[in-house]
C-alpha cells in the first residue's frame, strides 16, 4: 500500500497533462465532432485548510449528462470576472475553431454587458439568469426593475416581456423570460435566441450541476484528495475529465446491453454516470492489461 501511495505521489508531482489534449480526446469519446454543442458555464469551489479551491469550468451536455470540456483556477475567491470567462471560452475556440455552439447558459454570476456583447459578437446563442433588481430598459417604458415587471405573475407561470430590453445603461439588447417558481422565487432570463424556447435551454444548466456533484461527493470524490497545488490540480482535473467521459460512456453501452429499470416516482433507478463506473471499476480491478486494452477499444 505505502509503495502504490507513493506512485501516486511521484505521479502527481512530476507528470503534467496537457488540458486541451484531454478536451480533443473527450469531443472525440463522445462523438460530438460536427454537432452543435450545449454548453454550461458555472464555478465549483471550496477551502481546504487557508487555501481556496476555485474553479471555472464550461461544460458540455451529452445525453443529458455534463461532460468537463474546459476549465481554469481562478487565483481568488468569489466570483469569475469577464475576462477570465472570455479568455476560457476563448482558449476553446482555439482547439475547436469550427465548433458550433447550440446554445450557453449560466446563472446570475454570468451577467454583464461586456460578457454578453463578447458572446454576441462571437454568435454563440446564449440564456443567462439575471437578479431581480436588474433595471432593464426599452424605448417608450419606463426604466423598472425585473421584480416590478414581475408583479402580477402567479406562481408556475411565466411572462414574455413584449420586444427587445437593454441591461442598465448598455447598448446590447435581449429579449427577457420571467417565471414565478412554484417556491416564489423569480427566474428571470435573458436570452439571444427565441424567448418561447428559453424556459427549456434554461433547465439544461442543470446538467453542470450534476457534474459537479459527479467530480465531488457523488463520484470521484476529488475534495478527499487534499490536492491544493494549483498544479497538481489541474493535473487531477484533466484526468477526471477524461474519467468522466469514460464512465459516461461505458454507462450508456452497459444500459444498452442491459436497460436500466424505473423506480415507481418514474425516475431511473441509476444514473449513466454510476453505473458506468461500477463497470470501470470492475474492469480495472483485473489489472489485466490485455482485456482493459480490449474494453477502451471496443467502447470507442
Amino acid at each position: 500500500t505505502d509503495s502504490v501511495r507513493r506512485r501516486f505521489y511521484r505521479f502527481f508531482q512530476f507528470v503534467r497533462l496537457d488540458a486541451e489534449t484531454a478536451t480533443r480526446l473527450v469531443v472525440v469519446l463522445l462523438g460530438l465532432e460536427g454537432k452543435p454543442w450545449v454548453l454550461a458555464i458555472d464555478r465549483t469551489n471550496w477551502d481546504f485548510g487557508k487555501t481556496t479551491i476555485n474553479i471555472l469550468m464550461v461544460s458540455v451536455e451529452w445525453r443529458g449528462i455534463g461532460i468537463p470540456l474546459i476549465f481554469t483556477l481562478l487565483p481568488k475567491a468569489g466570483n469569475s470576472s469577464t475576462g477570465e470567462r472570455t479568455d476560457l471560452l476563448s482558449r476553446l475556440k482555439r482547439v475547436f475553431p469550427d465548433m458550433k455552439i447550440a446554445s450557453l447558459t449560466g446563472d446570475r454570476e454570468f451577467i454583464g454587458q461586456e460578457w454578453m456583447a463578447y458572446l454576441a459578437t462571437g454568435k454563440i446563442p446564449f440564456t443567462l439568469r439575471l437578479r431581480e433588481n436588474q433595471y432593464v430598459s426599452r424605448e417608450d417604458y419606463a426604466t423598472w426593475t425585473l421584480a416590478r415587471h414581475a408583479q402580477g405573475v402567479k406562481r408556475g407561470s411565466k411572462r414574455i416581456l413584449p420586444g427587445f430590453w437593454r441591461l442598465g445603461g448598455g447598448d446590447l439588447r435581449v429579449r427577457i423570460v420571467i417565471m414565478r417558481l412554484k417556491t416564489g422565487e423569480l427566474l428571470a432570463l435573458a436570452t439571444s435566441g427565441k424567448p418561447a424556447h428559453a424556459l427549456a435551454r434554461y433547465r439544461r444548466r442543470w446538467s453542470i450541476e450534476t457534474l459537479f456533484a459527479n467530480l465531488k461527493t457523488q463520484g470521484f470524490d476529488m475534495e478527499a484528495t487534499h490536492i491544493a497545488d494549483p498544479k497538481k490540480l489541474e493535473t487531477l482535473l484533466v484526468l477526471m475529465a477524461v474519467a468522466a467521459a469514460l464512465a459516461d460512456k461505458t454507462g450508456a453501452s452497459a444500459a444498452r446491453a442491459r436497460p436500466i429499470p424505473f423506480k415507481k416516482h418514474g425516475r431511473s433507478a441509476v444514473c449513466l454516470f454510476a453505473l458506468g463506473l461500477n463497470v470501470l471499476r470492475k474492469v480495472l480491478a483485473r489489472k489485466i492489461t490485455d482485456q482493459v486494452t480490449a474494453f477502451l477499444h471496443a467502447l470507442v
